[in-house]
């Protein structure tokens, strides 16, 4: 029985170069209603399920002086660290669930999980409960929401994916610019319960349109592949992007989480510094889409690893920031390098696999990333009680480095040659 799985001398030998011309059968567009209606619910479903994390820097300031008042500030982000374990341990079990059944059933239970959890958090008045709302329930909630929306893009688009997967996960930088506005203009107005329960109301047609419009191919219906193997997670190719990954997702979030804090630190006006999540998402909405149309020219591996090297650098520079407008620079920056890491990752594990196995091989790679989202913030949390922020910015920049060098093996790893498509 020959493998179906092709060996990395066959995958490299597929990998076009920059300026290879697509095939004459690949003119027709991928670009279908089907598809597109595709994008409009991943896109919403983006929005309304990262997006929403990406603004938990609000809810850390917000909760460090009411509710959890007597508790540190690395006890407090333990909250987002686990919300982020849960979002990527369980796609796992979405991708799998997703290869098996396809992607409706799990959007149905996602969104209503994510709901049933954002008005449990509004009633949350302990650390415990906002333990189990917050970060557990609604953690597990947007696993599922997620990966589906990744995968059924990644299956709709070949020679656009990385574009493709830019707009969508663009979604996520539109949520995390909109989000910290709406939680800090209704935290003062309306308090913290009918803040989180307006939220539920805003999200409710959003995920009822991504239900309605997120299907997956003909070509990859559920039932063209009933016995997955999971012989794709083997990869070694695949295998180097999770470890890279891992450590890139170390340091990847310090700065969403902590650029609030440190622009108070510095005594700047505390409502500017409140906006500063929202300039940084929005930089990042930008770096999302633009390399993803670069990744489609030149290939994503060749963006990624620049991308991880550049948000490094910028993380190390970080403390060299003591102004205002230097502290927006570094907002926008950051989020315009970062934003690739979070786009492309998808494409770059779509690489060595094929279309029907997308959601175990994504799965596996993200299931890998929880941990480092699990303990990357709180360990960055006790570096900055013993040795401040210059401690965070040194950690979580090598962290980047370490991650982008990893990835560059496994680039090179698929083509040796330089200018290869990768």
């Amino acid at each position: 029985m020959t493998d179906q799985y092709p060996d990395e001398q066959l995958v490299a030998k597929n990998l076009p170069s920059f300026t290879q011309e697509p095939p004459l059968n690949e003119t027709r567009t991928e670009f279908t209603p089907q598809a597109c209606l595709a994008i409009l619910g991943a896109f919403f479903a983006m929005f309304c399920s990262v997006g929403y994390t990406n603004a938990f820097g609000v809810f850390q300031e917000y909760y460090s002086h009411t509710i959890l008042s007597s508790h540190s500030a690395s006890s407090i982000s333990w909250l987002g660290s686990f919300n982020i374990f849960c979002l990527f341990g369980g796609t796992l079990i979405s991708g799998f669930l997703n290869d098996k059944y396809g992607p409706r059933i799990i959007l149905w239970t996602g969104s209503v999980i994510v709901l049933f959890a954002l008005f449990m958090t509004s009633l949350c008045q302990t650390y415990y409960q906002l333990f189990l709302a917050q970060a557990l329930l609604q953690g597990i909630g947007i696993s599922l929401i997620m990966l589906p929306a990744i995968v059924v893009i990644s299956q709709h688009f070949t020679r656009h994916r990385g574009l493709s997967l830019g707009i969508i996960v663009s979604g996520s930088s539109l949520g995390g610019v909109i989000w910290p506005i709406i939680l800090r203009q209704l935290l003062t107005r309306i308090g913290f319960g009918w803040t989180v329960r307006t939220v539920a109301f805003i999200q409710l047609p959003l995920l009822l349109t991504c239900c309605l419009t997120i299907r997956a191919p003909k070509s990859h219906g559920p039932k063209e592949k009933l016995a997955l193997n999971f012989r794709c997670v083997l990869d070694p190719t695949l295998i180097l992007l999770a470890i890279g990954l891992f450590f890139v997702y170390l340091g990847l979030f310090t700065l969403f989480f902590y650029i609030t804090s440190y622009a108070t630190s510095l005594g700047l006006d505390d409502n500017l510094a409140y906006y500063l999540i929202s300039i940084l998402n929005a930089a990042s909405l930008f770096g999302r889409i633009l390399p993803g149309l670069l990744a489609d020219r030149i290939g994503a591996y060749n963006v990624m690893v620049p991308a991880a090297a550049l948000s490094g650098l910028i993380c190390c520079c970080w403390t060299a920031v003591s102004s205002m407008a230097g502290v927006i620079i570094l907002a926008l920056a950051y989020g315009f390098a970062s934003g690739a890491l979070i786009s492309l990752q998808g494409a770059c594990a779509a690489v060595v696999v094929q279309p029907h196995d997308y959601g175990i091989a994504m799965g596996a790679v993200m299931s890998i990333l929880s941990i480092a989202g699990l303990v990357g913030t709180p360990i960055n949390g006790q570096i900055l009680a013993h040795w401040g922020y210059l401690g965070v910015s040194l950690f979580s920049g090598f962290a980047l480095f370490i991650g982008a060098s990893v990835m560059c093996i496994a680039r090179f790893g698929l083509r040796r040659e330089i200018w290869a498509k990768v």
